[in-house]
């Protein structure tokens, strides 16, 4: 488990009713990062790259990914390690919570067995956090899931390394600045 609670960070503007431009994306103390991640299960918008939201009002947000939550192999039950995070995420939720706009759970998973039985097992790990999160208190109307199972891996697969990274569950907290 990592000590900093942050690990990427989106800055943007919203310039217009349907706009915004972003100003920065990155990994805070480390500078900006121009390679992909996900958001939405797609990739974060380049600095100055417009981006279609839905604002009465210019507005800034960040884009924050929580620790991740990892999980045995074939497993979604949470260890002892990831309720510690967890409840460091709950913890930063509730006291962040007016400022949250949406807060995305994604599941993934290694590639060791059928993408079938993948995408159930990632979907089994989203629903596990996402009921950790609900039964402590974490308001329900922002928690979106999504399973990737092993379609889009946070890391290689081809190590015993890279497969432990991809079986996880990434909480990422869209806030209003």
């Amino acid at each position: 488990m990592r000590d900093k609670p942050l690990q990427n960070l989106l800055i943007a503007i919203f310039t217009g009713l349907f706009s915004a431009t972003v100003l920065a994306t990155g990994t805070p103390g480390l500078g900006p990062r121009h390679s992909s991640a996900d958001l939405w299960s797609s990739d974060l918008p380049t600095p100055n790259e417009s981006v279609q939201v839905s604002t009465d009002e210019p507005r800034a947000v960040k884009y924050i990914s929580l620790n991740p939550i990892y999980f045995d192999h074939n497993q979604y039950a949470l260890s002892r390690e990831s309720r510690m995070a967890l409840d460091a995420a709950v913890d930063y939720l509730k006291k962040n919570e007016h400022n949250i706009k949406r807060v995305l759970i994604e599941g993934f998973t290694d590639s060791r067995a059928t993408m079938s039985y993948n995408d159930k097992l990632a979907d089994r790990r989203t629903d596990r956090v996402r009921s950790y999160l609900l039964y402590h208190g974490v308001n329900s109307n922002l928690l979106v899931t999504t399973a990737n199972g092993e379609r889009a891996p946070t890391d290689i697969n081809w190590t015993p390394l890279g497969r432990a990274r991809n079986r996880q569950v990434a909480i990422h907290a869209i806030l209003w600045q």
